[in-house]
């Protein structure tokens, strides 16, 4: 959907809503999927000289646990603010990109703020244990965590630390 800045500035008599619902499905994200549709709105208020655009976002972000590799969902809600000026719309240093008409892709702003918003590294549980070493399981497991055959003999040293 491409929100007619420009148009906005000219006629603006009140405010500018917008709901949608984007499938964001096929984009790349950094280690996780959205699968389902995001959930967007979008308002342009005019207020003096500058345009305020309120976006909100709501998305479902598909992952493996970077800890334990479970697979798990999580809802990630996104609000952000911006200000425009008339001129922004042909400076291409400005927050936001706009086409050369003065229209703005919501689809790729929702995007960018998902892709900036979600972390990067992303766990089922803040206290997640992550796998075992050894076994492979998800901690706590009950085998045995002794590792004296495989320390590097350079790095021994530093084991007769933690023993002394």
């Amino acid at each position: 959907m491409l929100l007619d800045i420009k148009k906005i500035f000219g006629t603006y008599d009140e405010p500018v809503t917008a709901a949608l619902e984007l499938d964001l499905s096929e984009e790349d994200f950094p280690g996780y999927t959205v699968p389902g549709t995001v959930e967007a709105r979008i308002t342009a208020t005019l207020q003096g000289r500058m345009l305020e655009i309120a976006l909100d976002i709501t998305a479902d972000v598909a992952f493996a646990c970077a800890r334990c590799l479970e697979e798990r969902t999580r809802r990630f809600h996104v609000i952000k603010t911006y200000c425009v000026r008339e001129a922004d719309l042909s400076d291409p240093d400005a927050e936001l990109s706009f086409t050369p008409d003065g229209k703005l892709d919501v689809r790729e702003l929702a995007y960018t703020e998902l892709v900036l918003e979600v972390p990067t590294v992303l766990l089922c549980s803040d206290d997640c244990a992550g796998l075992c070493p050894v076994c492979g399981n998800r901690k706590p497991c009950s085998c045995r965590h002794e590792t004296s055959g495989s320390v590097d003999e350079r790095l021994s040293i530093l084991k007769q630390l933690l023993n002394d």
